[in-house]
């Protein structure tokens, strides 16, 4: 029986989903954001050195990573970042499982109503905006 394609990743402007191995690299390179050389990633990674410039390729091609000369090398930086890729991961599995596209829905659906109203959706915007801020300069959230 024939794989089915992957549904692209809406939320990435359509990118196609990252398989096991690609995204395997891909954690690798986030922990490096400033970029990593295609060298140091060679001698991380146990696969043959054909299996491993395929990857990167993948990796590439689907636009998930930019990668520039450096003398003999290729310097790889992200261009997704890892939280990134994972929500655009739930919220395509939300949508194909129960059918929601949006945290307001979600929300809705948790408290039982069928939508919520502009002034609730505009609270939880405000509330994601601080979340994301709060993220972005390092703060926790008790």
């Amino acid at each position: 029986m024939a794989r089915k394609p992957d549904e692209p990743l809406e939320m990435l402007g359509g990118k196609k989903k990252l398989s096991p191995m690609e995204l395997e690299y891909m954690r690798y390179i986030w922990e490096h954001p400033d970029g990593i050389s295609s060298e140091e990633i060679y001698e991380h990674f146990p696969q043959v050195r054909g299996t491993k410039s395929t990857v990167l390729y993948n990796i590439s091609q689907k636009g998930y990573v930019e990668k520039r000369q450096e003398g003999l090398h290729h310097i790889y930086t992200a261009l997704v970042g890892r939280m990134e890729y994972e929500q655009a991961l739930v919220r395509q599995q939300l949508q194909r499982s129960v059918g929601i596209s949006s945290l307001e829905e979600l929300v809705a659906a948790f408290c039982g109503k069928e939508m919520l109203t502009e002034e609730q959706k505009e609270k939880i915007r405000k509330f994601l905006e601080e979340m994301k801020k709060d993220a972005e300069s390092g703060e926790s959230v008790d």
